[in-house]
């Protein structure tokens, strides 16, 4: 316990799914959160960490899409905290369509919501990061992103590009001492998915916790080392 006591951290999307395993375990390590989120309703699934952790866990409301609500968030984080430790970049989206199929508002909306948050959010705390000389950065890609898969054209493309991404920021950054790393899960047990494919093997996915074990050590000391790397994460899938 407590790996990452007295750190900060801006998580995007920490009240989804996936998100809510992540803010938890960061909490519970001693970090202090800063959560996103868009729809107000969002923040009451993590109501009981706001009971249990109090001023340790804010939510920011902000479309991560748009350079100006993210760079108001990283404002505020340093105004509050005077530093940013880390990065953890989960918003994202899926769509499954045949390429004959894809138009281009599903285009732009996979390459926005996959790939450009991740640009536009890594740009707003590398400032302070760089300044600090420290930080962990750590985004999601996806199986796809190495294997292009029928019906993933877009989705594909826009996780491939997460992945270069996270490769040239790891080389360009070394020497700030900014580590940026790429986790690719596998199917991941949340409640939207459990929904969407009811008939699955619900044990074979990996849990959220089991993906914020991974981040954390990434972001604790243990995972110093560690940057430019696309950690597999796929459970028993």
């Amino acid at each position: 316990m407590d790996r990452l006591k007295n750190k900060i951290a801006i998580i995007t999307g920490g009240t989804g799914g996936l998100g809510k395993g992540v803010v938890s375990l960061f909490l519970k390590e001693g970090a202090k959160v800063f959560c996103t989120y868009i729809v107000r309703d969002e923040i009451g699934r993590c109501l009981s960490l706001k009971e249990e952790y109090g001023e340790r866990l804010i939510f920011a409301k902000a479309d991560v899409t748009k350079a100006k609500d993210i760079a108001k968030v990283a404002e505020r984080v340093i105004q509050k905290s005077d530093r940013i430790d880390f990065l953890i970049n989960i918003v994202g989206g899926f769509v499954m369509a045949k390429i004959t199929d894809t138009d281009e508002t599903m285009w732009n909306k996979m390459i926005n919501m996959n790939l450009s948050s991740v640009f536009i959010s890594s740009k707003a705390v590398l400032p302070q990061m760089m300044k600090q000389k420290y930080g962990r950065i750590i985004n999601i890609g996806a199986r796809p992103a190495i294997k292009g898969a029928s019906k993933m054209s877009a989705y594909g493309a826009s996780k491939a590009g997460v992945l270069n991404l996270t490769e040239s920021m790891a080389n360009e950054l070394s020497e700030y001492n900014i580590n940026v790393n790429v986790i690719i899960p596998g199917t991941i047990d949340t409640p939207t998915n459990r929904k969407d494919m009811p008939k699955a093997d619900h044990a074979k996915w990996v849990k959220p916790e089991e993906i914020a074990e991974v981040m954390v050590f990434l972001c604790s000391r243990e995972g110093d080392p560690i940057s430019g790397a696309a950690v597999p994460v796929y459970g028993n899938t």
